[in-house]
C-alpha cells in the first residue's frame, strides 16, 4: 500500500505543550479585553437589565444609551474565550478550539478598523473613548492572528504514535495504515492517540442539516435586503452608516449576517467530512445562532409581537419565526456537538479514498483498516454503520 496521504483526507491534529500554554495565555488576553468593556458598560448603564435590552436591540434603549459600547457578541466572546482557554489544556481539542476562537474574533472585530475611523462616529463617543476602542480592536485582531500562528506552528498529527510525537518518526515497521485514529491505540505501540472525539452519525447529520438550514435562512434575509435597499444603503449594511445606530464595538448587520452564514456553511461542510476543526466551528456557529434567537424572542416578548402575531405583517411574522428557528437550531446543534464519540467510524473522506472497500472485502467489517482493529466484543457494531456517507455499490464480502 502506498503511504501517500490523499489530498481530501482531513487528518486530526493536536498541539504541543508549549503551544497549548501560549494559546491559553492568548485566550486570557482576549477575555481580559472583552471583560473590561463589559464592566465599563455595566457601570455606565442603568443596571444590568438596561444593558441587556441594549444588547437585544431595543430601539428605545439604543436611542437613550449612546454611551454604551458593547454588543450581545461581547459576552458571547467572553464565554468562548473561557471555553477555548480551558480546551487549550486538553491536547485533543486544543487546536480546533483555538482556531474557532480566532475566526470568530476576526469576524466580529474586523469592521472596527473602519467603523471607528468614520466621521459619523464623532457623534457617538468622545475621541478618547474611540481611541481606546481602536487600540482594543487592533490588539484583539493581533491576538487572534497569534492564535492561528500558534496552532499552525505547534500542531502535530493526532494519529501519530507516542514516540512519533516526540521524535517525528514512527516505530520501525509501523505501516501508515496501522496508525491509530481518534481514541484508538496505535498498532506500533504507545498510549492512545490524543485526537478529538467526534460525534456519531446521527449527531453529524443533525448538525449538518441544522447549520445548513440556518445559513440558508440568513442568506435569504440578506437577499431580501438586497431587493429592498438601494445600492448605497445596502452597502451600508457592510460598511456602516450613521442611521444604523451601531455601538462603538458593534459590526454592521450585513457583515455579521454574512459572517454567520460563512461560518455555518464551513462548519456544516466540515461536519459532513468529520474534519477535526468542524466541531468547535459548529459550536461557535451554534452559539451565535442561539444568542440571536434568545435576543430576538426576548425583544418579541417586550414589544408584544407574540401576542399580536396574527396581525403582524408577513415580513414581521417571518422575522419572529426566524428567531424561533435560530434558537431551536442553535440549542439542538450545541447539544449534538457538545458530546463527542471516538467510535464514530470512518468519515466520508475516508470512505471515498481509492480502494477503501476493496481492502475491506476480506475482513467483513467495512472501515476496520482505517479505524484500527477492534476486539469484536458486544459493543463492536462495525465501523461502517456509524460513519457518514453512502454504502458501497455491493456489500463487502463475508
Amino acid at each position: 500500500m502506498s503511504a501517500r496521504r490523499e489530498p481530501w483526507n482531513i487528518a486530526p491534529v493536536t498541539l504541543t505543550r508549549g503551544s497549548r500554554a501560549t494559546g491559553f495565555a492568548l485566550c486570557a488576553a482576549l477575555a481580559a479585553i472583552t471583560a473590561s468593556w463589559i464592566v465599563r458598560d455595566l457601570r455606565a448603564a442603568d443596571g444590568p437589565a438596561a444593558l441587556w435590552w441594549f444588547w437585544a436591540g431595543d430601539g428605545r434603549t439604543l436611542l437613550s444609551a449612546r454611551q454604551l459600547t458593547t454588543t450581545l457578541h461581547d459576552p458571547l466572546l467572553l464565554v468562548g474565550y473561557a471555553v477555548a482557554g480551558f480546551a487549550a489544556g486538553r491536547s485533543r481539542v486544543a487546536a480546533g478550539a483555538l482556531v474557532a476562537a480566532a475566526v470568530v474574533t476576526l469576524a466580529v472585530r474586523l469592521p472596527g478598523l473602519w467603523l471607528l475611523s468614520a466621521h459619523w462616529m464623532d457623534l457617538r463617543a468622545t475621541g478618547e473613548l474611540r481611541g481606546r476602542a481602536l487600540v482594543s480592536v487592533f490588539t484583539a485582531l493581533a491576538v487572534a492572528v497569534g492564535l492561528i500562528i500558534t496552532v499552525a506552528a505547534g500542531r502535530r498529527p493526532a494519529d501519530a504514535p507516542y514516540r512519533a510525537a516526540e521524535h517525528g518518526t514512527a516505530p520501525y515497521g509501523t505501516a501508515p495504515h496501522q496508525r491509530s485514529s481518534y481514541g484508538t491505540a496505535p498498532h506500533g505501540g504507545g498510549p492512545p492517540a490524543a485526537g478529538a472525539a467526534r460525534p456519531r452519525r446521527g449527531a453529524l447529520l443533525t448538525a449538518f442539516v441544522l447549520l445548513t438550514a440556518a445559513a440558508a435562512v440568513r442568506a435569504a434575509w440578506e437577499l431580501y435586503w438586497t431587493a429592498q435597499l438601494p445600492g448605497s444603503s445596502y452597502a451600508g449594511r457592510f460598511t456602516g452608516r450613521a442611521d444604523l445606530l451601531l455601538p462603538l464595538l458593534g459590526a454592521p448587520p450585513g457583515w455579521l449576517n454574512t459572517a454567520v452564514v460563512a461560518l455555518s456553511l464551513t462548519a456544516a461542510g466540515g461536519v459532513l467530512f468529520r474534519a477535526s476543526v468542524a466541531r468547535p466551528l459548529g459550536l461557535a456557529a451554534a452559539g451565535l445562532l442561539t444568542a440571536s434567537g434568545i435576543s430576538g424572542i426576548a425583544l418579541s416578548v417586550r414589544l408584544d409581537l407574540l401576542d399580536h402575531f396574527g396581525a403582524l405583517p408577513a415580513v414581521d411574522r417571518l422575522t419572529v419565526g426566524s428567531w424561533v428557528f435560530e434558537l431551536a437550531a442553535g440549542v439542538i446543534t450545541l447539544g449534538v456537538l457538545a458530546r463527542g464519540d471516538a467510535a464514530a467510524g470512518p468519515s466520508v473522506a475516508e470512505r471515498l479514498r481509492p480502494g477503501f472497500w476493496d481492502r475491506e472485502r476480506g475482513t467483513g467489517r467495512p472501515g476496520a483498516e482505517v479505524t484500527g482493529h477492534r476486539d469484536g466484543g458486544p459493543h463492536d457494531l462495525g465501523a461502517g454503520g456509524a460513519g457518514l456517507g453512502p454504502p458501497p455499490s455491493s456489500p463487502p464480502g463475508r
